[in-house]
């Protein structure tokens, strides 16, 4: 009976953490499924092998016993005894040793000799073959089930990014995309923040090993246009006002995100003065039926180009204001 480094097989150091393991179980029986590998007897016994090792290491109390068994065996080697000389059973009747039956994990049929998916080392020191201790068969297909879920891992999850445009923000709007070959629709709430992530479950990356499509994340970056700003749910919004309607007065006619409304701009208006429109902002993406509002900055442009004249004229309104 050959002594086993689990460690080794695993290729992790003796104090990894139980992520550290995992992950590196992960990786190797991705690599090593019979499914990638037909007919390939070497590697059905590396992941037969792998699985034996991560089994014991998953586990603290089995990986606590191992540590323990491992320590003694290479004394007795030292001595010049062989691993049979070593009473493997005082261990495997302790507490922390637990004997299960081994029958069909990893899909494998029957116990001990060529057709068990684990080595005479595994059974002997955390037992094999029928349930000695009673009760014990449904620990076992409590092992077999976690055992196998651990072999059919999801694939990888996948993260992106996806623009929208502000004005698609106020009533929300739907997305075409393709990722990993597969044509996505998404569905973008009306009031969503910029840099929220939406999750799309099922749409990440195939699986190796047979299980599940990992998720897709989507980070949505929403977009100001020139002249915008969003603040919260209220959006600011600048809009060119003549300097004459500035200082006479009238009607001003404003394509906002909603569409166009008309505004009436009092005389001596000054430039940069806000006009609110009350629950014309985003809805609130958290509380359906709460919008903010939507506010007008006059921004007053100045007349380019002038005739001679109109140049008298404001030459003359000049004289007329210093008087």
């Amino acid at each position: 009976m050959e002594y086993k480094d689990y460690y080794n097989i695993l290729g992790v150091s003796r104090d990894a953490s139980q992520d550290e393991i995992k992950k590196k179980y992960r990786k190797l029986a991705a690599k090593y499924h019979p499914d990638k590998n037909p007919d390939d007897k070497s590697a059905e016994d590396k992941f037969k092998e792998i699985g034996e090792a991560y089994e014991v290491l998953k586990d603290p109390e089995k990986r606590k016993l191992y540590d323990q068994v491992g320590s003694d065996w290479k004394k007795y080697q030292q001595a010049g005894a062989s691993a049979d000389d070593f009473n493997w059973q005082q261990y495997a009747n302790r507490g922390g040793g637990q004997r299960i039956n081994m029958e069909d994990i990893f899909g494998g049929g029957g116990h001990g000799g060529s057709g068990s998916p684990f080595s005479s080392f595994f059974e002997t020191i955390f037992g094999g073959g029928g349930d000695p201790f009673g009760g014990r068969q449904s620990q076992a297909r409590q092992y077999q089930s976690r055992t196998r879920q651990n072999i059919r891992q999801k694939g990888q999850d996948t993260r992106a990014e996806v623009n929208v445009d502000l004005k698609d923000v106020l009533t929300g709007t739907e997305k075409q995309f393709r990722i990993n070959g597969e044509r996505v629709k998404l569905k973008i709430p009306a009031g969503i923040e910029d840099g929220k992530r939406l999750k799309l479950k099922g749409k990440g990356q195939a699986s190796q090993v047979g299980g599940p499509k990992g998720d897709l994340y989507l980070k949505v970056n929403v977009r100001d246009p020139e002249g915008f700003k969003r603040r919260g749910n209220d959006i600011y919004q600048k809009v060119p006002l003549d300097l004459y309607t500035a200082v006479l007065g009238g009607e001003l006619t404003a394509q906002t995100l909603n569409g166009k409304i008309k505004l009436n701009i009092p005389p001596e208006t000054q430039n940069g003065r806000t006009f609110r429109l009350a629950g014309r902002g985003l809805p609130n993406f958290k509380k359906t039926g709460k919008k903010g509002d939507y506010y007008l900055k006059t921004d007053i442009t100045i007349p380019e180009n002038l005739t001679q004249k109109e140049k008298e004229l404001f030459k003359k309104l000049a004289e007329e204001r210093r008087d």
